[in-house]
């Protein structure tokens, strides 16, 4: 009995003692947290809400008044910049000259178009006449049609293109590759000759006689040479002519109308400023 009461008495005491250490703990906490509770908080950050973005408006009985947009720029039409210097060379290296310059680029306005066959044709200039450039070679000519008893055989002002073209035999049964080694173009009313042609005459004497009679008296030796050239030039005879030992001039002798060659009885003379199969 004795030792039940003195068990009870000390499970008592302990008891206390637990409770001695347990309340000062339990006041502290208690007053931190209310501490806590009286801190202030910072207020929460607001979140600001994107506006939309406002149309521009546009005034259209104002338009006249906005400013031009700016030119847009094309990259072609750019400055290029400029090329560095180039640096001095090495003592002992060798001075390369610069390089030479590339030609430009033909521009595409330049070049010739194609022409249009369903554009009109050309008007028609009118009949040419025979180009005599300069008095040397007007005094040639003078010398040329001239035969015994100074008779006048130049018919190229009144028979010339359209006498020799329509003539039986003549420049109109050519074919066209034949009227291209002459003339650049030619019908009964007008002509155009090759770059190189100085002029021409034609001629109502019989070819063989403006052969052997006509083109040696206006081209007499010792001053003037006149030679044929082998094989000629489009099957015509082609004759070189050299003035005191330098090249002079080229002459093609073309008969017209009917007959063997050499035998018909006009001809047409041309003088070329050079030798007309170089191109």
């Amino acid at each position: 009995m004795a030792v039940d009461e003195l068990q009870r008495v000390s499970r008592a005491k302990g008891l206390t003692r637990v409770k001695a250490l347990v309340a000062p703990l339990l006041v502290f906490s208690v007053g931190l947290h209310g501490l806590l509770l009286l801190i202030p908080l910072p207020p929460p950050a607001a979140v600001e809400e994107e506006a939309p973005p406002e149309e521009e408006f546009v005034d259209l009985l104002s338009l006249g008044s906005l400013p031009a947009p700016a030119p847009e720029v094309d990259p072609l039409d750019s400055p290029v910049p400029a090329a560095p210097a180039p640096l001095p060379p090495a003592p002992g290296q060798p001075v390369l000259a610069p390089p030479a310059p590339a030609p430009p680029a033909a521009s595409l306005a330049e070049t010739p178009l194609p022409p249009d066959p369903a554009a009109p044709p050309a008007p028609d200039p009118g009949p040419v006449a025979a180009v005599v450039p300069n008095e040397e070679v007007a005094d040639l000519f003078s010398r040329l049609t001239r035969g015994s008893g100074e008779s006048d055989f130049d018919a190229t002002a009144t028979a010339f293109p359209d006498d020799a073209y329509l003539t039986r035999g003549g420049i109109g049964e050519w074919s066209p590759s034949e009227q291209t080694c002459f003339f650049t173009q030619i019908s009964a009313e007008t002509f155009s000759t090759l770059p190189k042609v100085v002029s021409l005459r034609y001629l109502t004497r019989n070819v063989q006689f403006i052969e052997q009679q006509d083109i040696p008296r206006t081209f007499p030796p010792p001053q003037f040479q006149v030679s044929p050239e082998p094989g000629g030039y489009c099957n015509r005879p082609l004759f070189r002519v050299v003035r005191d030992g330098q090249p002079y001039l080229f002459i093609s002798l073309v008969g017209i109308g009917v007959g063997a060659p050499g035998q018909q009885a006009t001809g047409l003379v041309i003088i070329w400023s050079s030798d007309p199969r170089a191109g």
